[in-house]
Formats: structure tokens, sequence, C-alpha cells
């Protein structure tokens, strides 16, 4: 077991594999009495198309990841582990995104236990053609449910616009048409690639002692039974730099007018950066300009162009998204805000180690935090391959010259809109 320290603070992780290629990663915290665990999978929305361990090329309908999350929760014993947590007293769910699927417990109670049985329930899955076909009603109306809601229309609208051929045009939990077309052997097919331990990782954090937990994983019945299994064969895209479309009206039960401002943006581009490099320097492009001590906040706060506004960045595949959300009645003005703000990128050396100082602080307070923790150190596996337990010197090693660099070489051209309007507002033809 490797012992690797945080940042040069009082906080140590811990690391190991298992035969089986599960990768565990442990953080005890000294002064805490609750856990937090994540049984992950790089296994998402995007994954529809693979190759299966006899090289036999495999294409699931979209929405089979979300489907294959909520059956694992069927056991063939009938025992809901959700009612196996809860007497316990601890809580447990799941989710999954475009590029993982995890399952996560909390509490502060029989952490060895509820591990094992996390491992086991997970590493069981039970798939009938009645269950899966049972299981459609329900993601149905899981699906019907988000259909008026006006933020999950911009967020599904926008990737439809901004992306031509990559799977993440589609819905995480799939159209009603998709699920419809889901069978067991699709669940089994996506289980046995990606709920593969060698694609999988387990992070631990909280109350929980090092050893103790090496040596419940490395005797555990059913990890022991598992045989590591290859590198997965993922589908391969060409996404064109350009969006697919550059502006979307729509009308639906709103008060104001919702909008999403993007830009998407190639990775590949910047070959002298790191991903995790891209993701920082576009973190102070942010920051600087949109956060809350920026000339833009404050001006379209002062001249009332937005009742609230939020500003975040995205990963897909190879590309990178600047996603600017907003409800206001003033659209045009704040959209033409926006475009004044990002037509010449100027960003001061006074301003970079402003921003600099303010995360290094965030990283110190966070390192308290067991749920922030490990979500991070997740986050960094799924996103990266690998953990980054020196982020506050990545931090410091941030420099203006490297900055420029990425503001030189940042392309802002290709972008796309969405408006919701309210329904009154409809367009007369």
């Amino acid at each position: 077991m490797e012992k690797i320290n945080f940042n040069n603070l009082d906080q140590d992780m811990y690391f190991f594999s298992l035969k089986c290629g599960l990768k565990v990663y442990i953080v005890p915290f000294k002064n805490q009495k609750n856990y937090y665990a994540i049984l992950g999978t790089k296994y998402g929305s995007f994954d529809v198309a693979f190759k299966d361990s006899n090289n036999k090329k495999i294409t699931t309908p979209y929405g089979t990841a979300h489907f294959l999350e909520h059956k694992m929760f069927e056991q063939e014993n009938g025992e809901d582990p959700f009612t196996f947590f809860a007497k316990s007293g601890v809580n447990t769910n799941a989710s999954t995104t475009f590029d993982n699927t995890r399952y996560y417990i909390w509490g502060i109670n029989n952490l060895e236990e509820n591990i094992d049985y996390l491992l086991n329930f997970v590493f069981e899955p039970y798939f009938t053609s009645e269950n899966v076909s049972k299981e459609k009603g329900i993601i149905k109306e899981e699906i019907l449910m988000y259909e008026d809601d006006p933020e999950w229309a911009l967020d599904d609208n926008m990737r439809k616009n901004l992306f031509s051929v990559l799977p993440i045009r589609e819905k995480i939990a799939g159209s009603v048409f998709e699920i419809e077309k889901i069978t067991k052997e699709d669940l089994y097919n996506a289980y046995n690639t990606f709920y593969n331990p060698s694609n999988m990782f387990l992070v631990i954090g909280g109350a929980v002692q090092p050893e103790k937990m090496e040596t419940l994983l490395k005797n555990h019945e059913k990890l022991n039974s598992i045989k590591a299994k290859g590198k997965i064969k993922r589908a391969e895209y060409q996404e064109p730099n350009e969006v697919r479309e550059e502006f979307q009206e729509l009308y639906m039960n709103v008060k104001l007018p919702k909008i999403r401002y993007s830009i998407k943006i190639n990775k590949d581009k910047f070959k002298d950066f790191k991903e995790i490099e891209l993701n920082m320097y576009m973190g102070v492009i942010m920051s600087s300009l949109f956060g809350g001590t920026s000339d833009f906040k404050e001006k379209v706060t002062t001249e009332e162009l937005t009742t609230g506004f939020y500003v975040e960045k995205n990963n897909y595949a190879n590309y990178l998204t600047l996603d600017i959300t907003a409800e206001s009645d003033k659209a045009d003005l704040f959209i033409d805000e926006i475009n004044n703000t990002l037509q010449k990128i100027k960003i001061k050396n006074s301003e970079l180690e402003r921003i600099k100082k303010v995360w290094i602080a965030s990283e110190i307070r966070m390192i308290d935090n067991v749920e922030a923790t490990v979500d991070n150190i997740y986050s960094d596996l799924i996103l990266y391959d690998k953990v980054y337990t020196n982020r506050i010197d990545m931090i410091k090693e941030l420099n203006i010259k490297k900055l420029n660099k990425f503001i030189k070489e940042l392309d802002l051209t290709n972008k796309s809109l969405v408006m919701i309007l309210p329904n009154e507002e409809e367009h007369v033809n």
C-alpha cells in the first residue's frame, strides 16, 4: 500500500490495486466520525459503441448506462440495497453521467459491512426480460418528467447544437423510443465490458482504517473470483470543430426568457498544455471575466440585464465547453455584454495572482471536508486517469506567460445560443 501526502498538508491518501484490477484510494480523517465511499466505473451514456472481450462490435441503445445503473439495485434474492443500507443507518444512491457511473454510500455506522455489501451487489448483476420490461415504464416516466423543465431543455438542446457526431448529443437517460429497444442482452454486454474492475475505482474517505480496509478487500470472496480484463476498445468519432447549429429558439412555460450561451473548444489544439492545465487556465478566465468581482458581473447587475446567471465549463471527450446560463428580460443586451467581454481578453498578472490565492485558500479549506475530498479524487480519476495530490503546487505554477499563450490559442468562434421564451410570445408564422 502506497502512502501519498496531499499538498504538504496534514492529510494523506493510501493507494493499492487488487488482483482483479480494482484501484483503491483511501483517505483517513483523524477527527471525523462519518465516512463517504464511491464505487465507480468509467462507463457513461457516451459509451454506446464498443467491442466485447471477443472483439465483437457492440452497439447499445442510448440510455443503456443509466438503465443499467437502475437495474443494479434489483438483486436475484429479492433484497433491496436501499433497505439494507437504511437498516444500518447509512444512505446510498447512484448516478450516471456522460463518462461514468457511480454508486455511493455515506454515514457513520458499520463501514466494513457496508463496503462488503456495496461490492457484492454491484458485482452481482441480475437482469431478466421481465425485470427489464418492468423498468422501462419507470425510466420513461423519469424522461417525460424532465421534458418540461427549462433547465434540462437548455442543456439537452445546447448539446445537440454544439455536437454533430459525439453521442453526448443524446440525453443521458435516452429517449422513450430508445429505452423501448433495450434488452437484457444489451445490459449484460455493457456490464461485462465496463463493470470490469480494471475499469473501476473505489474511493473511501473519513473514519476509515487503511490497513483494516486493505485486509478486507484483499480477502473479499467476490473480488477474488473476478479475473482482471484487458483494455476496453471504445468507438472513435470524428467530431468537427464547428457547431451544428448557431441559434435555437424554444417556447416553454417560463416567466422570463432563459438563455444558454456556449462555446465549443477543441482540446487537441493546446499541444503544450496538460489537460488539467487547460481546465485551470480556463478557470482563471472564467473567474476573471465573469466572477463575483468582475466588471461583467457589476455591469449586468447594476443595469439589471439579468436576474441571475452562472458560468461553468464542461469536458466532453476531447472538447471543452464554456457555458453561460442566465434569466433575463433584456436577453439581447445581456448577450451583447458577453460578446464584448469575450472580444479581447486581457488579464493582468495581479489578477492572476489574486485568483491563485483564492484557489489555494479553497484547497486548504476543502482538505477538512470528507465528501469534497472523495469527490475530487474520483473526478480526477475519471477525467485524468490519475489523482493530483499536489494541486496547490500546480496552482502556484500558473503564470502570466502561459496564461497569455492559452488565451492566444483559444478559439471562441464556435458558439451557439439557445433561448427559451415564454409561451405567450410564441412565434407566428
